[in-house]
């Protein structure tokens, strides 16, 4: 009796364990499905919420393309919303936001992301841009910087060179050419063997009024492409404004005619034809040419004078030139048998020079002899162009 009590009561507690193991595999089970089905519906959430971001951000683009700013704000604020950490969305709310005209916003949302990767290049770029259009120099050149030493991949040299291209290009529109020559500097020391780019830089240095270094790269630009048509009409008038006027006149002659190359050129031949010191002609042709530039000169004093567009403050002067120039005319016509001195030659050529001068300041316009007269003077005494 009692082992056969003993015995149903061993086969109930076998019969209890297998029940609650039984239940704890199934409980596991569905613990386990509950897990993998969350995780699904998250996943599938997830992929739900980027699909959406990136039709909101399809939808912004479109928006933005058709001149619909304020939709196209609207659509990459959702985007973002769905996907708080993509660059891509944040960075078209801004330029969005900028174009605008609602820089603080723009300005906010960038220093957000700064703060989490100060040294991203897009981002202090963005900033960059921002502050160029407040009009924040300072800020602006810091931002610049930021970017061009923010690590960059090889690959992304050219875009890299074109930042620095910009902030030299913000410089040089604030009509501050002595900072943008050392960025200049920085540039043209890293430059691939690419006409175009050596082209590029060589504009820049003339805008920033380094003729020296702007031929130097219209040169360096020849060497790579002899026939490039912008570097020939650069290296000239780069050659004119360094009075280097032979080697002007040789790069203008193979440069592409245009309207500023032809009158370059006309320019630079006037004061090659004209040149009373110029070397290797004779003394008689020396003074030949002063006494026709004399004589030219007279002749527009005398034309100015009678013109009823001459202010009273200008008589004086003028008159005074009339005198001394018929005196130092008739000098020369006295000694024409004779060579003239080098001592009278640079004081005819400045005297030419006064008044070429003078009928630049009250007898406008000049003409292109005018011009070269005072290049003339300037050639020899180093004188601004």
């Amino acid at each position: 009796m009692t082992a056969t009590t003993d015995d149903s009561a061993g086969v109930g507690r076998t019969t209890f364990v297998h029940r609650e193991v039984l239940l704890l595999g199934i409980l596991s089970v569905v613990a386990i499905a509950a897990f993998f089905l969350t995780r699904a519906v998250a996943a599938n959430n997830h992929n739900m919420s980027l699909r959406d971001a990136a039709e909101w951000y399809s939808r912004g683009n479109q928006a933005l393309a058709q001149g619909r700013v304020e939709e196209a704000i609207i659509s990459f604020r959702r985007a973002m919303v769905r996907q708080r950490d993509n660059k891509t969305y944040a960075l078209a709310l801004v330029r969005a936001l900028a174009s605008h005209h609602d820089n603080a916003a723009a300005r906010s949302l960038l220093l957000t992301l700064r703060d989490s990767t100060p040294e991203d290049a897009e981002i202090n770029l963005e900033l960059a841009r921002l502050a160029a259009l407040d009009g924040d120099i300072d800020g602006a050149r810091r931002f610049y910087h930021s970017a061009l030493y923010a690590p960059w991949p090889t690959e992304l040299a050219d875009a890299r060179r074109a930042v620095r291209f910009e902030l030299i290009r913000f410089l040089l529109m604030q009509h501050d050419p002595a900072r943008a020559l050392p960025e200049l500097l920085a540039a043209a020391s890293e430059l691939p063997d690419q006409a175009s780019v050596h082209v590029a830089i060589a504009q820049l240095f003339a805008d920033a009024g380094d003729y020296n270094h702007a031929l130097e790269q219209f040169q360096r630009a020849l060497r790579l492409d002899p026939g490039d048509a912008a570097a020939l009409a650069g290296a000239g008038q780069a050659a004119f404004q360094l009075g280097q006027f032979a080697q002007a006149r040789d790069f203008l002659n193979r440069a592409p005619p245009n309207q500023q190359a032809t009158a370059t050129l006309t320019l630079v031949d006037q004061v090659l034809g004209d040149d009373p010191l110029a070397s290797r002609i004779g003394s008689r042709e020396r003074g030949r040419r002063l006494f026709s530039n004399l004589q030219y000169a007279r002749q527009r004093l005398d034309a100015c004078s009678t013109s009823s567009s001459l202010p009273a403050q200008g008589a004086p002067a003028e008159t005074a030139l009339e005198e001394e120039a018929t005196s130092f005319a008739t000098n020369i016509q006295k000694s024409a048998d004779t060579l003239i001195d080098q001592d009278t030659l640079e004081t005819g050529v400045d005297l030419v020079d006064r008044i070429a001068s003078h009928i630049a300041m009250y007898c406008s316009p000049m003409t292109p002899r005018d011009r070269a007269l005072q290049l003339i003077s300037r050639r020899h005494t180093g004188g601004a162009r």
